[in-house]
């Protein structure tokens, strides 16, 4: 005869067993490898691919560019190349000369809202030189007591030699903070204009390209 103590052990054991095919039934129990996967207290991480981040998988896919204005440093916004919804690279950028108002022509930064990439340069050779990429007009979006501005002329540049070199003096010279100020367009440094040339080359410059300004 079993006596009590093992017995007792026995019935816990299989009433353990029970509640957990209970659980497993209704979909509560863990499963293997569940802690490792999302306890990021301790450094744990899920798989790479295996939790897609919500930009990748709500955002637009295939590239585009997006401009990100700072308010308080328009000349310290930001203009990254996206990759189904994930920034690949970003590069400091100014628009306008730290005016804050859509509608003021040759002075605010470019109205908020999506462009057309038009074309692009490398050797551009008239007020704008270099490397350029030029993109569609748009209309701004005044305060109730103004009226609608057309914004045009509006690329996205530095300052440079028609060739993309450096000159000796102001425009074709990039001297800093100062030169990322515009009459509207968006600006980058030298070096920045061209690694985002390169990287849009890899890519094959995308049809129906696009700049989301926000």
């Amino acid at each position: 005869m079993m006596n009590a103590a093992p017995r007792f052990r026995f019935r816990a054991v299989a009433a353990a067993a029970a509640s957990l095919v209970t659980l497993t039934v209704v979909g509560l129990a863990p499963t293997p490898g569940f802690a490792a996967a999302h306890d990021t207290g301790k450094g744990g991480s899920a798989r790479p691919g295996s939790h897609p981040s919500t930009k990748a998988k709500h955002g637009p896919r295939g590239y585009y560019l997006k401009f990100t204005k700072n308010r308080n440093h328009p000349d310290r916004s930001t203009l990254s190349l996206v990759h189904n919804g994930i920034p690949v690279k970003s590069y400091r950028a100014g628009s306008g000369l730290g005016v804050t108002d859509e509608c003021r022509s040759e002075k605010g930064w470019l109205p908020s809202g999506t462009y057309q990439v038009k074309g692009h340069q490398t050797n551009r050779n008239s007020d704008i030189k270099g490397f350029a990429i030029q993109l569609s007009d748009k209309a701004c979006r005044p305060e109730s007591d103004k009226k609608a501005v057309n914004r045009d002329g509006l690329f996205i540049h530095s300052e440079m030699t028609k060739n993309g070199g450096q000159g000796s003096t102001e425009p074709t010279r990039w001297d800093g903070d100062s030169d990322y100020k515009s009459l509207g367009c968006i600006k980058l440094k030298p070096a920045d204009i061209k690694d985002l040339f390169s990287r849009l080359n890899q890519a094959h410059w995308p049809k129906n390209l696009t700049l989301q300004v926000s």
